[in-house]
């Protein structure tokens, strides 16, 4: 079956779309949402992301990530996790779609 018509790369389309979506609108360290010009700067996430939401890793796992990217690339090592878990939970909700 040709990866056009199986329908995949539009789920994998979808999926990026939606964890990039809920990485700007309720994880957002950074304050990338408010300029167009940075909306971006999380894609280096998404496929990361995706391959844990798909490999059924756990919330933990996910906070762990998110947890890493804050302190080892965008510096804010005081951040704590228990804000995390709420975003978490729906990355994790996105394995459903």
């Amino acid at each position: 079956m040709d990866a056009r018509t199986d329908g995949k790369p539009d789920r994998d389309a979808a999926l990026a779309a939606s964890i990039r979506e809920i990485l700007l609108t309720d994880w957002d360290p950074a304050n990338a949402a408010r300029f167009e010009a940075a909306r971006g700067e999380y894609d280096g996430y998404i496929e990361p992301l995706r391959d844990l939401i798909q490999s059924r890793a756990d919330e933990d796992a996910i906070v762990s990530y998110l947890h890493e990217r804050e302190q080892e690339t965008m510096c804010f090592p005081s951040l704590g996790t228990r804000r995390l878990v709420p975003v978490a939970r729906k990355l994790l909700g996105l394995r459903d779609t």
